[in-house]
């Protein structure tokens, strides 16, 4: 991925979470904000705003998305020292 882009991903993901943190707890609601965003990303492109805001409106999609992984898959848990042979 594009350094530029992952870094505009990265902001959207702080920006969102600022802003949407205490609203956006079920994937459901993400889901719809994602599918929001890409509607963006097409009028973006379909209108011929340059690609920077097409940029832009697929860094706040990916964003979404992001939160939306985060939320939907766990953390993977840290390798349990049970049944490990001492060194």
């Amino acid at each position: 991925m594009d350094r530029k882009l992952l870094q505009k991903v990265i902001q959207e993901e702080v920006r969102g979470t600022a802003k949407w943190g205490n609203t956006d707890k079920s994937p459901s609601i993400l889901l719809n904000a994602a599918t929001e965003e890409l509607g963006e990303v097409a009028h973006a492109i379909n209108h011929d705003e340059g690609k920077d805001a097409v940029a832009q409106e697929i860094a706040e999609t990916i964003g979404v998305l992001s939160r939306l992984y985060d939320m939907v898959i766990p953390p993977a848990a840290p390798p349990s020292p049970i049944g490990r042979r001492a060194a």
